[in-house]
């Protein structure tokens, strides 16, 4: 039989003593997304795939990605 992932999110959230509004308003998101990483439905299988493809190039899932600024059009 397979693993079953249960998530933390709700844990780690109290822990900041933050609330699954503020949460989704800072990544905006909608809060249903939010509560439905916490009741492992939506994400979950993402998260654990992210964590996976860490362990196997050895980075933190920050390393996986940059921030570019948008070029602006140049004009002719």
């Amino acid at each position: 039989m397979g693993e079953i992932f249960v998530s933390r999110i709700a844990k780690l959230r109290e822990e900041k003593q933050l609330t699954q509004r503020q949460i989704a308003e800072a990544l905006g998101l909608d809060v249903s997304t939010v509560r439905n990483w916490e009741k492992s439905r939506d994400g979950v299988k993402m998260f654990v795939r992210v964590a996976k493809l860490c362990e196997l190039l050895d980075c933190q899932p920050k390393d996986l990605y940059e921030s570019v600024e948008p070029e602006e059009d140049a004009e002719p």
